[in-house]
């Protein structure tokens, strides 16, 4: 391969020689080249080279630029422009903050009971449910569970149930036998109401019955007004406890001699219970309607069972409004008229 080269490279130097006149005899002077011969020596020198890489490229060898000919410089490859990374944030564990949980609402307090004093337990709303079917006892706890204002015979009850016990019963809604912590009105009325006790044709006490506590009853709403004929001569008035109910004072402002204080110049006092049948006429001074004597009056009866009665051996006595008539009837030799009054109450039972 080098010889092609070399070869290409005197070539042209030959051609020179001959273009100028050389072979022989004398030597004729150098002349100078002009430009076209430089130009035309170029071009021919290109051309050699070329020659010259077209064999190598035939014959796969290696072409040898010459020596004096200046290196071609090689480009640069610049590799393109790489897109910038994608910068990854770096994972993390931490977990979101839970979720509050709203919390529930408050539950309202269960309603509560208390017994204020002692009081009867019963199967129903109403002293008619006889005999009662317990006792509770001061600062015992209830948990009231419905309410109805018509008792039988009247009056307002509560379904309660004894904390601890258990026990489910009835019992008086008064103030005086039973506190809540609630107005006892806004309690749900009962599904059912038990039926009402039908009394037996002959009344025959057990051995089994249950005493009922000897608890007095509760009076309320009590009024009274007299009708006297002849007032200025009569001075009267009364006076109510649970314990004997009624008693009335009456005495003549004039008495005949050797008589003064309660019950002077009086023969006697009729009492008569308009609801109750029952009727008493009292000729001891105090007046009482159970009968009495200065200076107190005999405690309200009871039967068998521990249950106020009208007298002995007279009707239990219920929840309700009662009238009672009472007549003071002056000693007739001292021809003063009777005085006539009546006194109004509401008797709850315990």
């Amino acid at each position: 391969m080098k010889r092609y080269v070399m070869v290409l490279l005197v070539l042209p130097a030959m051609l020179m020689t001959a273009a100028c006149g050389g072979g022989g005899g004398e030597v004729a002077a150098t002349p100078q080249p002009t430009g076209d011969a430089i130009a035309n020596s170029v071009q021919q020198t290109v051309a050699a080279i070329a020659v010259a890489q077209t064999v190598a490229a035939l014959t796969g060898g290696t072409a040898t630029a010459p020596a004096d000919l200046p290196a071609v410089p090689t480009p640069a490859v610049t590799p393109p422009d790489s897109p910038p990374a994608t910068t990854t944030a770096p994972g993390t564990d931490t977990q979101p903050p839970p979720t509050s949980t709203p919390a529930a609402p408050a539950t309202a307090a269960a309603p509560t009971c208390t017994v204020v004093s002692g009081v009867n337990l019963r199967g129903g709303p109403g002293t008619v449910y006889d005999p009662p079917v317990g006792f509770a006892a001061a600062n015992t706890a209830l948990r009231p569970l419905a309410y109805t204002p018509f008792g039988n015979p009247q009056g307002a009850w509560l379904l309660v149930e004894v904390v601890g016990s258990g026990q489910q019963a009835w019992l008086s809604a008064g103030a005086q036998f039973v506190h809540c912590s609630v107005d006892p009105a806004t309690l749900p009325p009962p599904a059912n109401v038990p039926a009402t006790p039908r009394p037996p044709n002959t009344a025959t006490p057990t051995a089994t019955a249950q005493p009922v506590a000897a608890l007095p009853p509760d009076l309320r709403n009590v009024s009274g007004g007299a009708g006297c004929l002849d007032d200025p001569d009569i001075n009267s008035d009364f006076q109510t406890d649970s314990r004997f109910l009624l008693r009335i004072f009456a005495q003549l402002f004039d008495p005949p001699p050797g008589e003064s204080g309660d019950g002077a110049g009086i023969e006697r006092v009729e009492f008569s219970v308009r609801e109750s049948g029952y009727t008493h006429t009292e000729r001891t001074a105090g007046y009482c309607i159970f009968q009495g004597g200065e200076p107190t009056c005999r405690d309200w009866p009871r039967n068998q069972f521990g249950q106020l009665t009208w007298g002995d051996g007279g009707p239990v006595v219920v929840d309700g409004n009662y009238n009672i008539d009472v007549n003071v009837f002056p000693k007739e030799d001292t021809f003063i008229s009777q005085c006539n009054w009546t006194i109004s109450l509401t008797v709850d039972v315990p």
